[in-house]
C-alpha cells in the first residue's frame, strides 16, 4: 500500500508541486529546484554536511534530503544543506522549538490619577 506522504514526497521531487512544508510554514520552492538539489548532493558527495561546530566533525551518514541553511526564500547553493533524515529532522525540531519563543513587550505601569 502506498503511503500519501510517500506520494507527496515523490511529487516534489519530480517538480509536481511548487510548494513543500517546512518548519515555518509552507515555502515557495523555484523552478529549478532539482537542479539546486543535485548540486548540493554533488557538492556534499551524497553525505551529510552537519558538523558539530566544537570538534568540527561531520556526520557520517547518506544525506537524503536539502534544506535550507539560513533564509527559507534565498535558494542559493550556500543557502542549502544536504542532510541526513535524522539531521533534517533536529534542525526542523531546533526551529520549530525557537519559533515558540516571541519577544513579549512589557507596558510601563502607569500611574493612574494617583499625585504624590
Amino acid at each position: 500500500m502506498i503511503k500519501t506522504s510517500d506520494l507527496r514526497t515523490d511529487a516534489i521531487f519530480r517538480g509536481i508541486l511548487p510548494y513543500v512544508s517546512g518548519s515555518q510554514g509552507l515555502v515557495k520552492l523555484p523552478r529549478n529546484w532539482n537542479r539546486l538539489v543535485r548540486k548540493v548532493m554533488r557538492r556534499c558527495g551524497r553525505r551529510c554536511e552537519w558538523e558539530r561546530a566544537e570538534v568540527k566533525v561531520r556526520c557520517s551518514r547518506e544525506a537524503t534530503m536539502v534544506v535550507h541553511a539560513g533564509k527559507k526564500d534565498d535558494h542559493s547553493v550556500d543557502n542549502l544543506l544536504g542532510l541526513c533524515t535524522w539531521h533534517a529532522a533536529q534542525k526542523a525540531q531546533l526551529e520549530w522549538e525557537a519559533s515558540l519563543f516571541v519577544a513579549i513587550k512589557i507596558r510601563p505601569h502607569k500611574d493612574h490619577g494617583k499625585k504624590d
